[in-house]
């Protein structure tokens, strides 16, 4: 379906992240790539590189994501994920 219609990025970050839970990281990587190529300003798609880049152990992606993802949407201090993975790259 994203290979028909590529404009649905919410479509595409769902199968980054089935494809992260199916121990793909590398394809759920550039899946997500793609579609940050379409839409910069999806903040899901930016929090969930995060949490990819920092399972594989890449903390400076991994807090590059997290800074982007907060230059699109101020208000993401409040959740709850954010500041988890913001914790964990500062740690």
């Amino acid at each position: 379906m994203t290979k028909q219609n590529q404009g649905l990025t919410e479509a595409q970050v769902l199968l980054a992240k089935a494809m992260w839970l199916a121990n793909d990281s590398n394809a759920a990587l550039k899946q997500l790539h793609d579609c940050l190529e379409k839409d910069p300003t999806m903040v899901e798609a930016h929090i969930l590189a995060a949490l990819i880049n920092s399972a594989n152990g890449n903390s400076k992606a991994s807090n590059l994501n997290l800074q982007q993802a907060f230059a699109q949407d101020f208000s993401i201090r409040e959740n709850p994920v954010f500041m988890l993975m913001r914790s964990e790259c500062e740690i």
